[in-house]
């Protein structure tokens, strides 16, 4: 059987699914978005409501759950077990963060490093992978979890933010973010669920944590426009919320040798790659307009 279900057709859905059907899988989904779901659809995608979860995990020897955590841990878990143990399902790919490693002051972590989530949904996080590995090892199934970076792709960017919203550039001396693009996402979950079936814990991280500001400068560059004033995060903070000032607060540069060791090379190995290729993508579709 080449069968997979994913359990939270989100953002990233359209390219995991176009990478799924393209390697000849059979591929079973649930959401109760519109939109989403027409365009699933229209690839061969057989689409569930949110309410028929037991009947897509039926479908399938492979599993991807991709629906977040809530206060108590992996809802999927605590709720379709049983399903999950009934079914012919032998792999479980389970999309994490690595917010669950918490704040480490621009240090770099690897899958070996202790896990200290502060933010409430960092620690449901780690609840929700020890639901997952617990399942996974009682019954046999094999677990990998994939702890992923702050994700970009063609709709979700910092171009996009420049060209519609506006950004207001911050530097912060030693402060570093990591982010990944959603078809390298989609590609190594691809492999993942191919080959071999793997266990244990994958960074989904590019090649380059880098400073906000590093990237804000890039992407202005390539658009060959005026980046405006940064302020120093030193001077803001005090405005910020709770919520923002804790993300800035977290700090750690994430190790990704473990990722391109078992899955190669990336498609974009950093955020210029990635951003360059979005407005590339962008500026075509432009002139195909006019």
């Amino acid at each position: 059987m080449n069968n997979i279900s994913i359990i939270g057709l989100g953002n990233i859905s359209f390219e995991l699914c176009s990478f799924l059907i393209q390697e000849g899988f059979d591929v079973f989904g649930s959401t109760d978005n519109f939109n989403r779901k027409t365009i699933l659809k229209n690839i061969g995608v057989k689409v569930y409501k949110r309410n028929q979860i037991n009947e897509c995990i039926s479908k399938s020897d492979r599993l991807i759950i991709t629906v977040p955590p809530d206060n108590f841990g992996c809802e999927i878990i605590r709720n379709y077990s049983q399903e999950i143990i009934d079914s012919n399902i032998k792999w479980i790919g389970y999309l994490s963060s690595t917010s669950v490693y918490g704040n480490y002051n621009g240090d770099e972590v690897d899958e070996n490093s202790e896990i200290k989530p502060v933010e409430l949904v960092a620690v449901n996080r780690a609840k929700a992978e020890k639901d997952i590995q617990e399942l996974g090892k009682k019954h046999s199934i094999a677990v990998e979890i994939f702890r992923v970076s702050g994700i970009y792709g063609n709709n979700h960017n910092i171009i996009k933010q420049i060209l519609f919203r506006g950004i207001k550039p911050i530097f912060k001396e030693g402060h570093y973010f990591n982010r990944i693009h959603e078809k390298d996402i989609a590609r190594v979950l691809c492999l993942a669920c191919s080959g071999n079936l793997n266990s244990g814990i994958i960074n989904l991280s590019d090649n380059l944590p880098a400073p906000q500001l590093d990237i804000i400068e890039y992407a202005y560059s390539i658009m060959n426009k005026k980046m405006p004033k940064s302020a120093n995060y030193k001077d803001i903070y005090t405005d910020m919320s709770p919520n923002i000032r804790r993300f800035w607060e977290n700090n750690r540069r994430v190790n990704n040798l473990l990722l391109k060791k078992k899955y190669g090379s990336l498609l974009y190995p950093t955020y210029k790659e990635g951003l360059s290729y979005i407005y590339e993508d962008y500026m075509l579709k432009s002139s195909n307009k006019d």
